[in-house]
């Protein structure tokens, strides 16, 4: 029998996932590696502790799921998105890869928003400017190392990097290069007229190859075999944009299901066969499917905020939030009265808004804290949610996955808010499993994704919303906008 591996690049840890071809989970290993912060702002990774990572879990999954390298029929990743990890002729790191949530070129972004710039750049690439893209780091690269920029010879991100580790074939796969403000949507291509916008021209002669999700990149070479575990001459598949493997993974192949993930940040995608216009600034990509577009938002605003409230206020004790749902259970009948802004790593209503708990009285107790908790963060999604429905109103469900869905009374809440049947998929490992579907589809198992997610049917369960729970959060949900937009005027006012 063979088996389909594959393997999730997130900002800090690597997974490994071994699967055979029906999707059934063998074995995961994980390696966490470091992330160097050398000055404020800047997340960097050095590349050749990346690869030895890597290395490192393959060789883990292979030994936990006790099977023969040679049994492995194809590879393939999901990986985070935007960053800059290039290399040079000699197919070594220029420097150190920056990850996305890297915001050293703040200044920059400022500096060319004030320049107009996006008026040039959105209705070609589709991508509103952001700290994290290629684009921006590379104009960052030209103005403070320019013999670092002067000596790139392939822009690549994450997972681009390491398949050129495994294959020694540089590539730039298309989810994920889509989406690096290098390259126009409607030509699918890169587009030197956003290089030149970007004041990065050269960059027309230090682009790779495009890739698709499901093409072969390359095989495991024979240097790369000694180092990883792997066999020499496995082959080696593009790989998907982490959140287009959230969304494979979820079985989302059109219009009628919209994806969202709960962690740390909130995110929700939706598949169309058609850009379409819209006076808000969503990001759209090339979809896995051949003639498919995602258009997703997303924000640091979801369970990342309950997180540093039981670091800070329960001693990082993760027991507690069973107690936690039993909080929120027992006041699941009506809305919290208190206001919260599950801001502390980001807004999606404003510039540098900060979070807030408002409304708070004597009377209130943890329990309450808590639930308001719970409620703030099920309206930040709430805001990404309503203006992909409002764009594509052939939505029919909701597919969630993320640490949230283990919450029962934290998924009624998301159904009865947003009113809309949520269907939350039940796999543990998204990022895995999707890079091993990729893997079957390059190596035949499936004629194509459409008949992978047809086949391999994720487990859902489903939760329906309650008309007069709806009501009821959806007018506190008015309040909630209400103070976000109040303080975010004072906000302005103040700086």
């Amino acid at each position: 029998m063979g088996y389909f591996l594959g393997i999730d690049i997130g900002g800090t840890v690597i997974k490994a996932g071994l699967y055979r071809a029906d999707g059934k989970e063998i074995a995961v290993a994980e390696c966490d590696g470091e992330v160097l912060c050398v000055q404020p702002g800047f997340s960097e990774r050095a590349m050749e502790a990346l690869w030895q990572d890597l290395c490192q879990t393959l060789r883990q999954v292979l030994s936990l799921a006790s099977v023969s390298s040679k049994q492995v029929r194809g590879v393939s990743f999901s990986s985070h998105g935007k960053g800059l990890y290039a290399i040079d002729k000699n197919g070594q790191p220029v420097r150190n890869g920056i990850i996305s949530s890297d915001t050293r070129a703040t200044a920059t972004v400022a500096d060319l928003q004030r320049q107009g710039i996006e008026a040039v750049t959105y209705p070609r690439s589709m991508q509103p400017i952001w700290s994290g893209h290629p684009a921006v780091l590379l104009r960052w690269l030209k103005q403070h190392e320019p013999a670092q920029y002067a000596a790139i010879d392939r822009v690549l991100m994450a997972h681009d990097y390491l398949r050129f580790r495994l294959t020694g074939e540089a590539a730039a796969e298309i989810t994920n290069i889509s989406g690096s403000n290098l390259f126009n949507q409607q030509s699918a291509d890169y587009d030197p007229l956003l290089m030149a916008a970007f004041g990065i021209e050269e960059v027309a002669d230090k682009t790779a190859p495009l890739l698709g999700s499901a093409e072969l990149a390359g095989q495991v070479t024979s240097s790369a075999a000694a180092q990883c575990g792997l066999a020499a001459g496995t082959a080696v598949y593009g790989g998907l944009f982490d959140v287009v493997g959230a969304a494979l993974c979820s079985g989302v192949v059109d219009e009628r299901t919209l994806s969202t993930v709960a962690g740390t940040w909130s995110i929700a995608t939706c598949v169309t066969e058609n850009l379409i216009p819209s006076a808000h600034p969503f990001a759209w990509g090339r979809y896995c499917m051949a003639d498919r577009y995602f258009v997703h938002e997303g924000s640091p605003t979801s369970a990342s905020n309950l997180a540093w409230f039981l670091r800070q206020f329960c001693d990082n004790d993760h027991q507690r939030y069973a107690q936690f749902n039993c909080w929120v259970a027992e006041r699941s009948q009506q809305p919290s009265e208190i206001v919260f802004l599950p801001y502390l790593y980001g807004s999606n209503l404003g510039n540098n808004l900060p979070g807030a708990l408002l409304g708070l009285r004597g009377h209130h107790d943890m329990a309450d804290i808590v639930h308001a908790i719970y409620q703030g963060i099920v309206f930040s999604h709430l805001v990404h949610q309503d203006r992909l429905v409002a764009l594509n109103p052939a939505v029919e469900r909701i597919r969630m996955t993320g640490g949230p869905t283990q919450s029962e009374v934290w998924m009624q809440m998301f159904a009865n808010a947003g009113n809309l049947p949520l269907e939350v998929v039940n796999i543990q490992q998204s990022g895995c499993r999707a890079a091993a579907i990729c893997a079957a589809v390059g190596a035949g198992e499936y004629a194509s994704f459409t008949e992978a997610v047809q086949v391999i049917q994720p487990e859902v369960h489903t939760y329906f919303s309650d008309p007069a729970a709806n009501r009821r959060l959806r007018d506190r949900f008015s309040d909630y906008l209400n103070t976000a937009k109040t303080l975010s005027e004072a906000n302005h006012a103040h700086h």
